[in-house]
């Protein structure tokens, strides 16, 4: 992927090309935008790369619309990173994609704490809390919590087995 690229998330499925090169280039020209569809339906997913001709303004689009409201969305803009698989175009352009995770399959309870002014998001099941200024944050604080929990229990296991499988 280019180092001019931005990937650009949580826009409304509505959203058009031209809303978002309306949006970036107020940064600098715009060479490229792929919207990611739906390969079914031929909807938007909401994500989307933009590509701007001066890599000195991928900083500031990112300081600026980051966690801005968007077509009434709260929009995420990151720059773009290479797959890990290294599969590319023809000009040897990484494909990227967000990280592929396990489904997260427990059930997220998200209120709001007027005393802290933040959202506060439970994981019943596993005694797991998360926090953030919007409910979206507030639930990836919570699953991040959970998969780290996760991780930490795999690494407790992990000297045990490796204990087990050596000859002495």
């Amino acid at each position: 992927m280019s180092s001019n690229t931005l990937f650009v998330s949580n826009f409304p499925f509505s959203t058009t090309e031209t809303d978002l090169r309306t949006a970036f280039e107020t940064f600098c020209p715009v060479t490229n935008i792929r919207i990611i569809s739906d390969r079914q339906t031929g909807r938007s997913r909401g994500y989307a790369f933009v590509e701007l001709e001066e890599a000195s303004a991928l900083r500031r689009a990112i300081d600026d619309l980051n966690e801005t409201t968007f077509n009434g969305r709260r929009l995420v803009v990151d720059e773009a990173k290479s797959h890990p698989n290294g599969e590319g175009d023809a000009e040897g352009n990484s494909a990227v994609s967000p990280p592929r995770r396990p489904p997260f399959r427990y059930r997220i309870v998200v209120e709001w704490r007027e005393e802290a002014h933040v959202y506060d998001a439970e994981v019943p099941a596993l005694g797991i809390h998360g926090a953030g200024a919007t409910p979206e944050r507030a639930m990836r604080d919570a699953i991040f919590h959970a998969e780290d929990a996760a991780r930490a229990e795999d690494a407790k296991e992990e000297p045990a087995e490796a204990l087990t499988s050596h000859a002495f």
